[in-house]
């Protein structure tokens, strides 16, 4: 390695480790400013080994942008609370996913989909009265639901509840 680019390596691999640590202390826009500063100062770099670490810092500059400025989503119609509420769901959030799916469910979104997901957000949360509340109005607006409930494993502590049996049969 010629005695120029270790000069350069050893530079840019320590502003890219500083950058890396605001990342990791989760503070990101001194992250993003310091990645930055990488990627603009070694842009023009005639050596590969740097061109490497300069590439990188544009990935977590752009990761850093990201967590810095979160994209903010309005949600207009009832089906866009019904989706944030699925998010939610998965992401293990269930109150928030329970007040999205209340929200599509007062401004009349009341399908078979949306009852399910309320059965299986209340069955997270171990309420099985609620939970055979909101299956029993899935399958009243849809008995092709039946199969999925019995067969999706989020029901499958209500399989032994006879209220539950009555209403997959």
């Amino acid at each position: 390695m010629k005695l120029k680019e270790e000069k350069e390596l050893q530079a840019i691999s320590e502003e890219f480790e500083k950058a890396l640590q605001s990342f990791h202390k989760k503070n990101y826009v001194k992250a993003g400013d310091g990645f930055t500063k990488v990627v603009d100062a070694y842009k023009d770099s005639e050596f590969y080994s740097v061109l490497e670490i300069q590439t990188r810092a544009k990935v977590f500059q752009s990761i850093a942008h990201a967590q810095a400025h979160p994209v903010k989503l309005k949600l207009e119609s009832a089906q866009d609370h019904v989706w944030e509420g699925v998010f939610q769901l998965n992401a293990g959030h269930v109150e928030k996913a329970q007040e999205h799916f209340a929200h599509a469910e007062k401004n009349n979104c009341r399908d078979a989909f949306l009852y399910y997901l309320m059965a299986a957000a209340y069955l997270r949360q171990e309420d099985t009265a609620g939970a055979l509340r909101y299956v029993d109005k899935c399958l009243k607006k849809d008995e092709s639901y039946k199969v999925l409930i019995y067969n999706e494993p989020d029901f499958e502590p209500l399989h032994q509840n006879p209220d539950f049996l009555k209403l997959v049969e």
